[in-house]
């Protein structure tokens, strides 16, 4: 159970969990309150920090993250997820196992209830959760601000808790609490009101009508405003004592009573969900006069929640309900004119229209408390001229937004979360038969994308097709995936969206294919903009426009998406392929200038690192359909320079990423999955996992293929298995990979890497065996493959392991011109173990040429970097030993090369193992012996006569 209702805190039966300090606790609090929503890094950091962010605040909130996923790993049904852009938590069990999800979903079902006994015993229930004031032991802006909103939120309840047990006749009881409230907030009259109730019905008339006085003074003395009518009603009703005051929201009496009307149409028996929409109006009753703009995408269910929620609320409404279907959006009909809907109004109230209905219509109204649902609304001028003149509610759904209906208070309708999806589906087709079928239904769903329509429409297939699996339907709408399902291709979905569609201009549309075209999770304004030719400027108002009408979402600013759907339908509407080709093009420019932007420092590198990040998931899919689509040059571009930039934040769950994309890939089957896989191993391996990078690259490898793809996979598993030793296969790898090349008439920036990789792999084999003039050859290659690859290249790999083959070959002066570029290209890039592998061999190359002072400060400065790295760290300390002997300071280098002993051993690094013991037994007296033994029965174990250190490999740098 999470709890912030009180403390921040955690615990699984009863047992407490580690949450960590308060900042830890600060982004718990903040994914709960989003309930399941997706919560930007950036907006995270600023709810721990405020403004003032430290430098590195995203990489902090990303190690929150792990340590609340370790911590909450016991907690059953939630979870904290990866989403584009930032995290969710996400509380999928039953019962909800988050205290403050108990108390807005029983408050949200205590407004639904009819009943005021099950109100007041449900609103009681609610309030039980609650163990303090929210978010106890939280500081900051944010968290000030959000328990002040959930506070509010208790209060809220309380005097809803309050006025049911006033209205089933209760007062004695009440006025304890009701008092605490009154001292709490002493200008609130709706508690003033309940107080004077209680203490009446307690038989304290007088101390009621001191409590008024008092008020009363307060509100006309420090705030210079009179008490409202219903305040001074019910001060009224105690003066006369003539008869019990009524119940704080009861309506005022009125001198007759019309017979009531309801012309509301027939409520759904099987409407499911939308709890805190419907709160959200049952708490307008309250107000004298409200407007509620419900808008929402095309089937997403805006009538159904109108007339549901009309028959929730027409009890409440004396004078009756109406209902006017506007014909905004309906086929074949035209928009109601404000004298056609007036008429139909003044109708059903029982009155002819005659002359000025508009002046009928208000007159009429001004005395009288309706519900009115106003459905299909066009626009706000449609709508402005038919609002009732009196204390009434109306209820007004639109596929448009209407920001500027006066006063109108939105209510913005999503398709349906899961849970709800799959309710309100096994209403549709039994729930038996659903949970007989569970995975099928969650198919439907999945495919339907929770809209409302949709569901309906397969549940009722369904319904008329008893003979039918669950199963079958579910297979017959995944076969349809790739267009508009058929199931809903004639009926009412897509002449629902064309409808949208159709009012749009052509710049619109074209905005609106671009959208849908585009492969990722959302996009922004810039690569849309690009996709069509369109200015930056005018193409985020054209999506604006889209989201307005609902045929775009806008979840996070500047980034939009479209439902399943519509995309689907969108997508059917136009198959021109130049928006795909702008679309990589973009992303290629973009992700170049970026990283370049990025690598380079400046005020500029934080903004081009949050786009790289933000960018990430698109760029996946973008590299994914340019393999699928044929634009190969670009894939392979796009994927190196993408693993180029994303290796090097393993702290932002690229695997997770990567292994969502090949998922998706290998589950449609339309290629890109062999790229992804490549990927995903050198994830792994970045990552440390390599022996879940070798299996992938070996599956890969064993694909009976000619390709570039299969020989820069070769060619990396000819990489990994020199990195773990085994010089031989290692050489038949990259010799495979190479024969497959040179059968290729032209490569792509893809085949250039695997032959940088399959010559470095040679050269490094036979520099080990001693074969340097050869090795020498093999790796001046690599670097000419490097230049023509440009800044996509491995340049700082190839670079120091020609520098290590020039020092055997003494020519010292071009290995420090190469190993002074290296070490430069690393420190901008930030990799610490191979900036120490420059210095330790910048100072090698000087001690080989007699300049042993020279190579001493790089060399103790490589140590003090190295502290994770064991291998290259017994390098490092080994040259520094050596180092140390040739300036005559044998007693310190024996403790380093006794460290380094340390070291390669307990890293089971054998080149370096058998270097230690042969300087051992060089510089030792006594255990000679056995160090010389140790050294030979390693070497003759590697095949080696001499081992030397291998070079520092990134596999981010591959």
């Amino acid at each position: 159970m999470l709890r912030l209702l009180g403390e921040v805190a955690a615990s699984v039966d009863g047992a407490p969990v580690d949450l960590g300090h308060p900042k830890q606790r600060c982004v718990l609090a903040a994914l709960v309150v989003e309930r399941g929503r997706v919560v930007p890094i950036d907006r995270l950091a600023e709810r721990v920090w405020g403004t003032a962010v430290p430098l590195r605040g995203r990489e902090t909130v990303h190690s929150y993250i792990s340590r609340l996923r370790r911590a909450l790993s016991a907690v059953r049904g939630v979870a904290v997820v990866r989403r584009s852009g930032g995290y969710a938590l996400i509380a999928d069990a039953t019962p909800l196992p988050v205290d403050l999800y108990r108390f807005q979903d029983l408050c949200a079902q205590a407004g639904a209830e009819g009943d005021d006994a099950r109100v007041a015993s449900t609103l009681a229930e609610a309030l039980a959760w609650w163990h303090g004031p929210a978010l106890t032991g939280l500081a900051g802006e944010w968290a000030d601000a959000e328990r002040d909103r959930l506070e509010r939120a208790r209060l809220a309840a309380q005097l809803d808790l309050a006025e049911a047990r006033l209205r089933l006749g209760e007062g004695t009881g009440l006025v304890a609490g009701l008092a605490g409230l009154a001292a709490a907030h002493p200008y609130d009259e709706r508690i003033a009101r309940q107080y004077m109730t209680a203490l009446h019905r307690a038989g304290r008339t007088a101390d009621a009508l001191q409590h008024y006085r008092e008020v009363h003074t307060r509100l006309t003395g420090e705030l210079g405003i009179d008490p409202t009518a219903a305040l001074k009603d019910t001060h009224r009703q105690l003066l006369g004592r003539d008869r019990e005051p009524p119940p704080p929201d009861s309506p005022p009496a009125r001198p007759e009573d019309p017979v009531r009307r309801t012309c509301l149409p027939r409520d759904l028996p099987d409407f499911t969900g939308r709890d805190g929409e419907l709160a959200r109006l049952v708490a307008a009753v309250d107000d004298r006069a409200a407007v509620y703009s419900v808008d929402g995408m095309a089937g997403v269910g805006k009538t159904a929640f109108a007339v549901h929620a009309g028959h929730l609320l027409a009890g409440r409404f004396p004078d009756g309900a109406l209902f006017v279907d506007l014909q905004g959006h309906s086929a074949g009909k035209t928009p109601l004119t404000a004298d056609e809907a007036l008429e139909v109004l003044l109708g059903q109230l029982g009155i002819a229209a005659t002359g000025d209905a508009k002046a009928q219509w208000r007159a009429k109204t001004a005395a009288l408390r309706l519900l009115v649902v106003f459905d299909n609304a066009v626009d706000e001028t449609q709508v402005a001229a038919l609002l009732p003149a009196g204390p009434s509610l109306v209820i007004v759904t639109s596929r448009a937004r209407l920001p500027d209906l006066a006063g109108a208070r939105p209510v913005s309708l999503a398709v349906l979360p899961e849970e709800e999806a799959t309710a309100f589906f096994a209403r549709l087709v039994g729930a038996d038969r659903a949970a007989a079928e569970p995975e099928a239904v969650a198919g439907i769903v999945r495919l339907c994308a929770g809209l409302p329509l949709a569901l309906r429409l397969s549940g009722a297939r369904l319904a008329h097709r008893p003979a039918w699996p669950i199963a079958y339907l579910s297979a017959q709408l995944a076969d349809a995936r790739r267009q508009l399902p058929k199931l809903f291709a004639d009926r009412e979905v897509a002449p629902a969206f064309s409808l949208s569609h159709e009012h749009l201009s052509p710049g619109d549309q074209q905005l609106f294919y671009a959208l849908a075209r585009h492969p990722g999770a959302d996009a922004d304004t810039a690569v849309l903009a690009a996709m069509t030719g369109t200015p930056v400027g005018p193409a985020d108002d054209a999506l604006q426009r889209l989201v307005d009408v609902h045929l775009a979402e806008e979840a996070v600013p500047g980034r939009y998406r479209q439902h399943d759907l519509v995309r689907q339908y969108a997508r059917g509407l136009s198959d021109d392929p130049r928006p795909v080709e702008r679309m990589l093009e973009h992303y290629l420019s973009a992700i170049t200038d970026a990283a370049a932007r990025f690598e380079a420092g400046g005020p500029d590198a934080g903004t081009a690192h949050a786009w790289l990040m933000a960018e990430r998931g698109n760029l996946l899919a973008a590299t994914r359909c340019a393999a699928v689509e044929g634009h190969s040059n670009y894939a392979w571009q796009l994927a190196i320079s993408f693993w180029h930039f994303l290796g090097r934040d393993l702290g932002s769950d690229p695997i997770e990423l990567l292994e969502q994309g090949l998922a998706a890939a290998q589950e449609t089957a339309e290629g890109g999955d062999g790229l992804l896989s490549t990927l995903l191993a050198l994830a792994h391996w970045s990552a440390g996992h390599t022996s879940r990078a070798y299996d992938l690259l070996t599956a890969s490898a064993k694909q009976p293929e000619n390709t570039e793809a299969h020989a820069h996979t070769l060619a990396l598993l000819g990489l990994m298995l020199l990195q773990r030793g085994d010089h031989p296969r290692a050489a038949r790898h990259a010799q495979a990979a190479a024969d497959e090349l040179a059968g290729l008439a032209r490569l792509s920036p893809l085949g250039i890497d695997a032959r940088i990789i399959t010559c470095w792999t040679r050269g490094v084999v036979r520099w080990l065996s001693g074969e340097d003039e050869t090795a020498l050859d093999f790796l001046r290659t690599a670097y000419a493959g490097c230049e023509e690859l440009g800044r996509l290249s491995p340049n700082d790999h190839v670079l120091t392991a020609l520098a290590r083959c020039l020092i055997t070959l003494g020519d010292v002066d071009e290995a420090l011109g190469h190993l002074h570029q290296a070490h430069d290209l690393r420190q901008r890039i930030g990799d610490r173990e191979g900036e120490a592998e420059a210095l330790v061999l910048i100072g090698t190359a000087h001690r080989s040429a007699g300049r042993a002072h020279d190579a001493l400060a790089p060399q103790r400065a490589a140590v003090t970097m190295l502290d994770d790295d064991a291998r290259l760290h017994a390098h490092a300390r080994i040259e520094l030993g050596r180092t140390l002997d040739a300036l005559g300071n044998g007693t310190e280098a024996v403790e380093h090369y006794t460290l380094a002993l340390t070291l390669a051993v307990r890293g089971e690094h054998l080149h370096e193992q058998a270097q230690a013991h042969a300087e051992l037994a060089r510089s030792l007296t006594g255990a000679t012996g056995e160090h010389r033994r140790s050294a030979a029965d390693i070497a003759a174990r590697l095949g080696l006569a001499r081992p030397k250190s291998l070079p520092h490999l990134r596999p981010a740098g591959w």
